[in-house]
């Protein structure tokens, strides 16, 4: 049984607060009085969203260059506060009444070039996601993992070889760009640059590109430094690397950068919070909520809340 206020409509999340429905990033049609947006990610959009709608500035004009339709929002209502969760520009946490619930959406557990992190406040109720919720999923140091690819890019260059470097579209691939930004020729994939102008227009330090490609063809001869979506091209230039935090599992030419907490961070995070009552969400939900609830938290799985039609026969 979920903690008094929340609730689940089919696959969505919606908690009540001051007599106001509130639907969670919601991924299909659900009846509230708002819905709140966390992040401009696809897996916590809808495609057209007709509700009033709660988010960052930075969120919504992401979601629109997306495609997503949001005709009315808001950044802040009374009994609403919205914090920053470090994931992507404009990723918001939620907190209602006086500390009474918190939901973090996808967060991130340390620093990262200009990326900060989701700081732990005490609520009553907390909602956290648990996309690495088990323990094996502890990421090294951001510098470790960097000089591992600057070595190999560094390599590739002297041996005159282009390098193309993966992240998602939004959020990873902006990061990349920073962190790569000495090196040239440096080359974005259009669909990057188009966000990457986003960034830079709230702000972000981002470089301006030498080239700007919308087909691998157009890549010369290197070395340079080619800043692509996660799957596109991948092998095709003479030395890749994407970053993930999935990297962890030993994938091939993958190192371990991610926008989300790890399973560490994820525990002293509800530690630092120590709230009554704990609801974990995405990924390893029920993992992580087992582990909680060793730890002596009352904890649950919104995974385990979901009904299934079997349930009834």
């Amino acid at each position: 049984m979920l903690p008094y206020g929340i609730s689940n409509v089919g696959s969505n999340l919606v908690i009540k607060s001051e007599g106001r429905t509130i639907a969670l990033d919601p991924v299909t049609p659900v009846s509230a009085d708002l819905i709140f947006i966390s992040h401009a990610h696809f897996d916590h959009l809808m495609k057209k969203i007709t509700s009033p709608v709660i988010a960052s500035k930075e969120t919504v004009e992401l979601a629109i260059a997306r495609g997503v339709k949001i005709s009315e929002f808001t950044q802040g209502l009374d009994g609403i506060k919205l914090v920053d969760s470090g994931h992507i520009l404009g990723s918001m946490a939620l907190i209602t009444g006086k500390n009474e619930t918190m939901y973090t959406g996808d967060f991130a557990g340390r620093p990262r070039g200009f990326m900060g992190r989701l700081e732990p406040k005490h609520v009553k109720n907390l909602i956290i996601e648990s996309t690495y919720g088990k323990k094996e999923y502890v990421f090294p140091s951001i510098a470790s993992v960097l000089k591992m690819a600057m070595n190999a890019v560094s390599k590739a260059y002297d041996a005159g070889l282009g390098v193309s470097l993966h992240g998602y579209t939004l959020g990873k691939a902006q990061l990349i760009s920073y962190f790569f930004k000495a090196w040239k020729p440096l080359i974005f994939d259009r669909k990057v640059e188009n966000i990457n102008k986003i960034y830079r227009a709230h702000g972000i330090a981002l470089p301006e590109p030498d080239y700007v490609v919308d087909q691998l063809t157009e890549l010369h001869n290197g070395p340079y430094l080619y800043v692509a979506p996660m799957y596109r091209g991948v092998n095709v230039c003479p030395v890749n690397i994407s970053f993930t935090g999935w990297a962890i599992k030993g994938k091939n030419s993958s190192l371990p950068i991610s926008d989300h907490a790890d399973h560490d961070e994820l525990i002293s995070f509800v530690k630092a919070i120590n709230p009554e009552n704990v609801v974990t969400i995405h990924g390893f939900d029920k993992e992580l909520a087992r582990e909680l609830r060793g730890e002596g938290f009352k904890a649950q799985a919104f995974g385990d809340q979901q009904v299934k039609i079997s349930d009834f026969i």
